[in-house]
């Protein structure tokens, strides 16, 4: 049997119950952090946004322990120099800002403002006798404009603050940094939805605009060929999006958990970081300690070649299709009822479905990863702890710890060895 389906099957074998408990876990923390963060926000909207951003941690909480769940069973994933609780604080605070990507660009950044706003604005409302000039400060309707602009400065400064003083600072203020770092990064991909969809609604309402949508509607009803040709490259465009950035993604978001590197960083970088000093250089080395991160797993996608990312998306692509059918299946079952109980019972239908997907989700997303590392001309490896009191310093504070020397230049950390053959050592979060 070839090496990821052994692979594979360990995982489930070994995990599924404990995937299945962290989803379950991570998603009723999300929805009651969500709830609260309504209600608070239908009496203060400043209060609800500085809650909301709890609600994605619990998520990204919860994947970041399924996948290292999982990591026992992965025989190429470089083991953690040390385990606990202080290692999986650091590997969420350096998984923050990819995962917040993810989950603003395929839109479940925006469900979460949506049905927050759907809460506040109804609690809000109601206290209001159903007044807008009463609402005032209320009602959880979040744009760019001051208010979450000046949150943003200030959850970036704390979180610098945390990062410069953290070796003077108590172990319990850690959390205060971790937070600092969910609300700074929440508010700045909250702003970026915030201004694409008011940018494209003001596109959509310009002259030019509408000239162009005049320019297809002829060509709709003059030239059917090149109308039927522009449909089909947008049908096109989005199977590419699903079927290959998608799994791209969340092999990148992997990547990040597993904390992989390479041989160096791109030399551009080097050499612009190289010339900067004092406050300039502070700022842009914690914005690459942010970044550097995510360049190196992004190099999963494209180091692990055309067979492995090719067979990783048709694995991705068989999943989607039997999530969907499973879906489809359960409400098949249940039948025909009110709008009332789809309204209270579709939820849990299709979190009970997400339960029995989700981990087969990491498995799929674990083993490619594994077949990744395993490839020597990958030139990949997954990162181990860097020992020492100084660097579990800095990495508990979020940092990457292998950029060092920073006063000249950007040094990385050379490969630390694949590890194989290690699949009965410890696990670090569950079994």
């Amino acid at each position: 049997m070839p090496q990821p389906l052994r692979t594979f099957g360990r995982i489930l074998a070994r995990h599924w119950p404990a995937l299945i408990a962290w989803y379950l876990g991570g998603e009723a923390v999300h929805q009651l952090l969500l709830q609260l963060a309504g209600f608070v926000g239908g009496h203060t909207t400043l209060g609800g946004l500085l809650l909301l951003p709890l609600a994605v941690a619990a998520k990204l909480i919860a994947y970041v322990a399924m996948y290292l769940t999982v990591r026992r069973s992965l025989p190429h994933v470089a083991a953690p120099a040390t385990e606990g609780y202080r290692e999986f604080g650091r590997v969420v605070l350096v998984s923050i800002l990819p995962f917040f990507a993810f989950y603003s660009a395929w839109g479940m950044l925006n469900t979460d403002l949506y049905e927050f706003f759907n809460i506040a604005s109804s609690i809000a409302f109601y206290d209001a006798n159903f007044d807008a000039e009463q609402l005032g400060d209320r009602g959880g309707l979040v744009s760019v404009g001051v208010l979450p602009i000046t949150v943003l400065v200030i959850a970036l400064a704390a979180r610098l603050a945390f990062s410069k003083y953290s070796a003077r600072l108590p172990s319990w203020t850690l959390a205060l940094a971790a937070y600092a770092e969910v609300l700074w990064t929440f508010m700045l991909f909250t702003l970026v939805v915030q201004w694409w969809g008011d940018t494209r609604q003001w596109l959509d309402g310009t002259t030019g605009m509408g000239w162009l949508q005049g320019i297809g509607d002829w060509f709709a009803l003059n030239i059917a060929p090149i109308a039927a040709l522009w449909e089909g490259m947008l049908w096109i465009f989005g199977v590419f999006a699903a079927v290959l950035l998608v799994p791209a993604a969340w092999l990148a978001v992997a990547g990040v958990i597993y904390g992989t590197t390479f041989s160096s960083a791109p030399a551009p970088v080097e050499r612009g970081l190289a010339a900067l000093r004092g406050t300039a250089a502070t700022l842009s080395r914690t914005m690459l300690q942010r970044f550097e991160s995510l360049w190196a797993a992004v190099a999963v996608v494209w180091r692990g070649g055309p067979v492995i990312f090719g067979a990783a998306v048709l694995a991705y692509a068989l999943w989607a299709f039997a999530e969907r059918l499973g879906t489809q299946a359960l409400l098949r079952t249940v039948g025909g009822h009110e709008t009332w109980f789809w309204s209270a019972f579709l939820p849990l239908l299709t979190i009970a479905v997400a339960a029995v997907a989700e981990p087969l989700r990491v498995a799929i997303v674990a083993t490619a990863y594994d077949a990744v590392i395993a490839r020597p001309e990958a030139g990949l490896d997954s990162r181990e702890t860097v020992g020492g009191a100084d660097a579990d310093e800095s990495l508990l504070d979020g940092e990457s710890g292998h950029i060092t020397g920073f006063a000249g230049n950007v040094e990385v950390e050379g490969p630390d060895g694949i590890v194989r053959d290690e699949e009965d050592r410890k696990d670090l979060v569950g079994e």
